[in-house]
Protein backbone atom coordinates (compact mmCIF):
# COMPACT_ATOMS: atom_id res chain seq x y z
CA UNK A 1 0.00 0.00 0.00
CA UNK A 2 2.98 2.31 0.84
CA UNK A 3 4.63 1.61 -2.51
CA UNK A 4 1.37 2.64 -4.48
CA UNK A 5 1.01 5.81 -2.79
CA UNK A 6 4.59 6.72 -3.03
CA UNK A 7 4.08 5.77 -6.95
CA UNK A 8 0.95 7.44 -7.13
CA UNK A 9 2.79 10.69 -5.91
CA UNK A 10 5.32 10.65 -8.01
CA UNK A 11 2.98 10.38 -11.26
CA UNK A 12 0.92 13.57 -10.01
CA UNK A 13 4.02 15.07 -9.16
CA UNK A 14 6.12 14.66 -12.64
CA UNK A 15 2.38 15.28 -14.44
CA UNK A 16 2.28 18.70 -12.51
CA UNK A 17 6.25 19.59 -13.72
CA UNK A 18 5.48 18.57 -17.10
CA UNK A 19 1.99 20.45 -17.21
CA UNK A 20 3.67 23.35 -15.63
CA UNK A 21 6.87 23.61 -18.38
CA UNK A 22 4.38 23.16 -20.87
CA UNK A 23 2.40 25.90 -20.09
CA UNK A 24 5.52 28.49 -19.63
CA UNK A 25 6.37 27.72 -22.82
CA UNK A 26 3.08 28.50 -24.69
CA UNK A 27 3.21 32.19 -22.34
CA UNK A 28 6.55 32.78 -23.02
CA UNK A 29 5.99 32.65 -26.57
CA UNK A 30 8.74 29.96 -27.54
CA UNK A 31 6.44 27.67 -28.81
CA UNK A 32 6.64 27.60 -32.83
CA UNK A 33 4.29 29.44 -34.52
CA UNK A 34 1.62 27.68 -36.89
CA UNK A 35 2.25 28.65 -40.14
CA UNK A 36 0.85 31.11 -41.96
CA UNK A 37 -2.23 30.00 -44.47
CA UNK A 38 -1.40 30.34 -47.70
CA UNK A 39 -2.91 32.65 -50.08
CA UNK A 40 -1.93 34.11 -53.57
CA UNK A 41 -3.46 35.86 -56.65
CA UNK A 42 -5.30 33.37 -58.37
CA UNK A 43 -7.38 30.63 -58.22
CA UNK A 44 -8.95 29.29 -54.90
CA UNK A 45 -6.47 31.79 -52.64
CA UNK A 46 -6.86 34.92 -55.29
CA UNK A 47 -8.51 38.16 -53.52
CA UNK A 48 -11.78 37.44 -53.67
CA UNK A 49 -11.37 34.35 -51.20
CA UNK A 50 -8.79 35.73 -48.88
CA UNK A 51 -11.46 35.96 -46.70
CA UNK A 52 -12.79 32.35 -46.45
CA UNK A 53 -9.16 30.86 -45.97
CA UNK A 54 -8.79 31.29 -42.31
CA UNK A 55 -10.15 33.08 -39.51
CA UNK A 56 -7.17 35.18 -39.26
CA UNK A 57 -8.23 36.88 -42.17
CA UNK A 58 -11.97 37.90 -41.87
CA UNK A 59 -10.59 41.47 -41.87
CA UNK A 60 -10.41 40.76 -45.78
CA UNK A 61 -13.89 40.04 -46.39
CA UNK A 62 -15.99 41.99 -43.20
CA UNK A 63 -13.76 44.85 -43.20
CA UNK A 64 -15.03 48.37 -43.53
CA UNK A 65 -11.64 50.61 -43.77
CA UNK A 66 -10.10 48.38 -46.29
CA UNK A 67 -7.06 49.02 -48.90
CA UNK A 68 -6.92 49.97 -51.87
CA UNK A 69 -9.10 52.40 -52.73
CA UNK A 70 -9.98 54.43 -56.09
CA UNK A 71 -9.17 58.10 -55.50
CA UNK A 72 -11.73 60.12 -56.43
CA UNK A 73 -10.02 63.71 -56.66
CA UNK A 74 -13.06 65.69 -56.84
CA UNK A 75 -14.20 64.45 -53.53
CA UNK A 76 -10.98 65.15 -52.10
CA UNK A 77 -10.91 67.45 -48.80
CA UNK A 78 -8.01 70.00 -48.75
CA UNK A 79 -6.16 70.21 -45.84
CA UNK A 80 -2.81 72.33 -46.91
CA UNK A 81 -1.95 72.26 -43.53
CA UNK A 82 -0.82 69.32 -42.93
CA UNK A 83 2.90 68.85 -42.32
CA UNK A 84 4.99 65.57 -44.23
CA UNK A 85 8.48 65.14 -43.53
CA UNK A 86 10.65 62.52 -45.49
CA UNK A 87 14.07 61.98 -43.87
CA UNK A 88 15.49 59.34 -46.03
CA UNK A 89 19.18 59.01 -47.24
CA UNK A 90 21.07 56.56 -49.34
CA UNK A 91 21.03 53.14 -47.40
CA UNK A 92 21.60 49.76 -48.18
CA UNK A 93 19.35 46.70 -48.32
CA UNK A 94 18.36 43.13 -48.27
CA UNK A 95 16.44 42.60 -51.69
CA UNK A 96 14.65 39.29 -50.92
CA UNK A 97 11.90 37.64 -53.37
CA UNK A 98 9.34 36.62 -50.83
CA UNK A 99 7.16 34.35 -52.91
CA UNK A 100 4.11 37.97 -53.84
CA UNK A 101 6.56 40.42 -54.45
CA UNK A 102 10.15 41.85 -54.12
CA UNK A 103 10.98 43.07 -51.12
CA UNK A 104 13.67 45.10 -50.37
CA UNK A 105 14.81 45.53 -46.60
CA UNK A 106 16.07 48.46 -44.90
CA UNK A 107 19.05 48.54 -42.52
CA UNK A 108 19.19 51.91 -41.80
CA UNK A 109 17.22 54.50 -40.28
CA UNK A 110 15.03 56.53 -42.19
CA UNK A 111 11.98 58.71 -40.56
CA UNK A 112 8.65 60.11 -41.92
CA UNK A 113 7.72 62.47 -39.81
CA UNK A 114 3.68 62.76 -40.38
CA UNK A 115 2.36 65.82 -38.55
CA UNK A 116 5.09 65.81 -35.61
CA UNK A 117 4.77 61.80 -35.81
CA UNK A 118 7.49 59.27 -36.40
CA UNK A 119 7.73 56.44 -38.54
CA UNK A 120 10.57 54.53 -39.27
CA UNK A 121 10.91 53.03 -43.13
CA UNK A 122 11.07 49.39 -42.72
CA UNK A 123 10.59 48.20 -46.21
CA UNK A 124 9.65 48.59 -49.53
CA UNK A 125 7.62 46.46 -52.49
CA UNK A 126 6.31 46.86 -55.72
CA UNK A 127 2.72 45.72 -57.60
CA UNK A 128 1.86 45.11 -61.06
CA UNK A 129 -0.46 46.96 -62.28
CA UNK A 130 -1.27 49.89 -59.78
CA UNK A 131 -3.78 48.78 -56.41
CA UNK A 132 -4.49 52.06 -56.19
CA UNK A 133 -6.31 54.42 -58.60
CA UNK A 134 -6.75 58.34 -59.31
CA UNK A 135 -10.18 58.91 -61.17
CA UNK A 136 -10.41 55.29 -62.07
CA UNK A 137 -6.74 55.24 -63.89
CA UNK A 138 -4.76 51.88 -63.20
CA UNK A 139 -0.91 52.31 -63.58
CA UNK A 140 1.46 49.89 -64.93
CA UNK A 141 3.10 49.50 -61.39
CA UNK A 142 2.66 50.81 -57.76
CA UNK A 143 5.37 51.42 -55.17
CA UNK A 144 4.39 50.99 -51.56
CA UNK A 145 7.12 52.24 -48.00
CA UNK A 146 6.16 50.69 -45.14
CA UNK A 147 6.79 52.18 -42.20
CA UNK A 148 6.18 51.59 -38.73
CA UNK A 149 5.83 53.92 -35.28
CA UNK A 150 7.31 52.36 -31.59
CA UNK A 151 4.09 51.42 -31.06
CA UNK A 152 3.63 49.04 -34.25
CA UNK A 153 1.20 51.16 -36.14
CA UNK A 154 1.52 51.23 -40.05
CA UNK A 155 2.00 54.27 -42.47
CA UNK A 156 2.34 52.98 -46.04
CA UNK A 157 3.22 55.74 -48.58
CA UNK A 158 1.80 54.81 -52.09
CA UNK A 159 3.76 55.91 -55.35
CA UNK A 160 2.22 54.93 -58.72
CA UNK A 161 4.64 54.50 -61.75
CA UNK A 162 3.72 54.94 -65.21
CA UNK A 163 5.77 53.55 -68.44
CA UNK A 164 7.90 57.15 -69.23
CA UNK A 165 11.82 57.26 -69.20
CA UNK A 166 14.13 55.15 -67.42
CA UNK A 167 14.28 55.47 -63.73
CA UNK A 168 18.09 55.51 -62.61
CA UNK A 169 17.34 55.98 -58.90
CA UNK A 170 15.66 51.90 -58.97
CA UNK A 171 19.12 50.90 -60.78
CA UNK A 172 19.93 49.51 -57.75
CA UNK A 173 16.89 47.48 -56.71
CA UNK A 174 16.55 46.70 -61.05
CA UNK A 175 20.08 45.26 -60.84
CA UNK A 176 19.52 42.57 -58.09
CA UNK A 177 15.91 41.65 -59.24
CA UNK A 178 16.25 37.95 -57.38
CA UNK A 179 13.87 35.93 -59.46
CA UNK A 180 13.05 32.91 -57.65
CA UNK A 181 11.07 32.97 -54.37
CA UNK A 182 13.21 32.69 -51.08
CA UNK A 183 16.15 34.48 -52.80
CA UNK A 184 18.33 37.46 -51.91
CA UNK A 185 20.26 39.78 -52.81
CA UNK A 186 22.84 42.41 -50.87
CA UNK A 187 23.52 45.57 -53.93
CA UNK A 188 27.06 46.76 -53.07
CA UNK A 189 25.32 50.54 -54.01
CA UNK A 190 23.48 52.22 -51.01
CA UNK A 191 19.65 53.04 -52.52
CA UNK A 192 19.05 56.34 -52.81
CA UNK A 193 15.64 56.80 -51.02
CA UNK A 194 14.69 59.91 -50.93
CA UNK A 195 15.26 60.36 -54.98
CA UNK A 196 12.49 57.60 -55.07
CA UNK A 197 9.44 60.33 -54.02
CA UNK A 198 8.09 62.28 -56.96
CA UNK A 199 9.45 66.16 -57.15
CA UNK A 200 5.88 66.97 -56.56
CA UNK A 201 4.30 66.54 -53.20
CA UNK A 202 0.72 66.24 -53.37
CA UNK A 203 -0.35 63.75 -51.21
CA UNK A 204 -3.86 62.42 -51.06
CA UNK A 205 -4.34 60.55 -47.03
CA UNK A 206 -6.78 58.22 -45.62
CA UNK A 207 -7.23 55.51 -43.10
CA UNK A 208 -6.93 52.32 -44.59
CA UNK A 209 -5.64 48.48 -44.59
CA UNK A 210 -3.05 46.25 -45.47
CA UNK A 211 -3.48 44.99 -49.06
CA UNK A 212 -2.65 41.65 -48.30
CA UNK A 213 -3.40 39.29 -45.61
CA UNK A 214 -4.33 39.45 -42.95
CA UNK A 215 -5.90 42.91 -44.49
CA UNK A 216 -5.25 44.69 -41.01
CA UNK A 217 -7.17 48.12 -40.81
CA UNK A 218 -5.93 51.12 -38.70
CA UNK A 219 -3.18 52.03 -41.64
CA UNK A 220 -2.28 55.37 -42.42
CA UNK A 221 -1.97 55.61 -46.21
CA UNK A 222 -0.05 58.39 -47.87
CA UNK A 223 -0.68 57.94 -52.25
CA UNK A 224 1.28 60.38 -54.16
CA UNK A 225 -0.91 62.42 -56.87
CA UNK A 226 2.01 62.38 -58.79
CA UNK A 227 3.26 59.30 -60.77
CA UNK A 228 7.08 58.53 -60.86
CA UNK A 229 8.24 56.25 -64.22
CA UNK A 230 9.93 53.36 -64.95
CA UNK A 231 11.07 52.92 -68.50
CA UNK A 232 9.13 49.93 -70.10
CA UNK A 233 12.22 47.68 -70.14
CA UNK A 234 12.26 48.00 -66.50
CA UNK A 235 8.40 47.38 -66.13
CA UNK A 236 8.86 44.42 -68.00
CA UNK A 237 11.49 43.34 -66.17
CA UNK A 238 9.19 43.10 -63.22
CA UNK A 239 6.67 41.95 -65.10
CA UNK A 240 8.76 38.51 -65.76
CA UNK A 241 8.61 37.85 -62.28
CA UNK A 242 5.30 39.25 -60.72
CA UNK A 243 2.45 39.69 -63.24
CA UNK A 244 -0.93 40.65 -61.29
CA UNK A 245 0.34 40.88 -57.94
CA UNK A 246 -2.65 43.08 -57.22
CA UNK A 247 -5.26 43.75 -54.91
CA UNK A 248 -8.46 44.59 -56.83
CA UNK A 249 -10.10 48.24 -54.94
CA UNK A 250 -12.01 48.35 -51.96
CA UNK A 251 -15.20 50.22 -51.32
CA UNK A 252 -14.03 51.98 -48.06
CA UNK A 253 -17.41 52.40 -46.99
CA UNK A 254 -16.86 54.74 -44.14
CA UNK A 255 -13.54 55.92 -45.05
CA UNK A 256 -12.34 59.90 -45.88
CA UNK A 257 -9.92 61.12 -48.50
CA UNK A 258 -7.62 64.00 -47.21
CA UNK A 259 -5.76 66.35 -49.50
CA UNK A 260 -2.16 66.95 -48.35
CA UNK A 261 0.86 68.95 -48.97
Amino acid sequence: MQKLLIFFTLSLLMYTLIHSYNRSRRDSGSEPAAAATHWGYEGEVSPVHWGELTEDYLQCAEGHFQSPIDIESYRAEAHPGSILDFKYHPSPVDIVNNGHTVQANLEEENVLVANAHDYQLRQIHFHEPSEHRIDGVIYPMEMHMVHTDSTGKLAVVGILIKEGPPNEFLNTLWEALPEHPEEHAHPATSCDIVHLLPEEHNIYHYSGSLTTPPCTEGVEWFVMGTPISLSKTQIDKFRKIYHNNNRPVQENTEGRVELVY
